[in-house]
């Protein structure tokens, strides 16, 4: 379908492929457009396409392939989209698809069930808060991993928290969830013998020494029902993913040095 973009959010991973980081992984043909996350409405659809109408308000993740969402049009397939909630604005759903579907699929990639106690690095991160809000909506404990100067913020959103900068006194988790690269190795330090880490970033090989714990190794997969079951969480309140700045189109340099900055919140960029 075609999607006339109103905002998109900028991510960290932008950057890496701007910075030419995945070229032997993700070659692209230049000129090209970034972007993975972007809230529109829909003005065209292809033959096949249920479900999804024009005139429908979506939120979309985009395939990194150089056709990205920071245009004021794009092109994704329909199992790629899910509709945007009346009550969310497209700022909001800009800020949900690679977030929240990397959240629920580290979740799901662990098993974790009602009652469980799982340890999330970069807590208040956009992965953080959407695998944190998931855990909370299916009954299970979570605890955020965050730097010192985070725990408070941590605290509210979780309810638990711990300094993920320092080493345990004993390794206490059965899950856990790595969404901070600096924390990797620390992370796993927290889990016990046989335990399970869904690691959405890099784990040195000295972090898992001996193998002692099975580590998912994890990129987020489009897919239609897991972002439309985002969007609804987003909708009853259950999954909130803050928006720290916003950006016209025209002030994409602007908008990635704050995502590099550390913006505290997804960048959005207004269409």
């Amino acid at each position: 379908m075609l999607i006339k973009i109103e905002a998109s959010a900028v991510n960290h991973f932008d950057l890496i492929i701007r910075q030419g980081y995945m070229a032997q992984y993700i070659p692209l043909e230049l000129p090209a457009v970034l972007g993975g996350d972007a809230a529109g409405t829909v003005v065209e659809v292809g033959a096949g396409v249920t479900g999804i109408v024009i005139g429908d308000r979506v939120i979309a993740d985009f395939a990194a392939n150089g056709r990205g969402a920071h245009a004021e049009y794009g092109v994704v397939p329909v199992t790629a989209v899910a509709k945007l909630p009346a009550n969310l604005t497209f700022e909001q759903g800009a800020a949900l698809p690679k977030a929240g579907l990397t959240g629920r699929q580290s979740v799901d990639a662990l098993g974790v069930t009602a009652g469980d106690r799982v340890l999330i690095s970069g807590g208040i991160g956009a992965v953080g808060r959407a695998a944190i809000q998931y855990l909370q909506e299916i009954g299970a404990k979570p605890v955020a991993g965050v730097r010192p100067d985070q725990l408070e913020e941590a605290r509210q959103l979780a309810g638990e928290a711990l300094d993920i900068t320092q080493p345990p006194a004993a390794a206490t988790f059965d899950y856990a969830i790595s969404a901070a690269a600096p924390a990797a190795s620390n992370l796993v330090r927290h889990v016990r013998d046989g335990g399970q880490v869904a690691s959405i970033v890099p784990v040195p090989e000295y972090g898992n020494v001996r193998d002692r714990v099975t580590i998912y190794e994890l990129y987020h997969r489009a897919d239609a029902a897991t972002l439309a079951a985002v969007a609804d969480a987003a909708s009853r309140g259950l999954l909130t993913i803050p928006v720290a700045k916003t950006f016209s189109l025209d002030q994409i340099g602007a908008a990635q040095n704050a995502v590099a900055a550390g913006a505290g919140g997804k960048v959005v960029l207004n269409h």
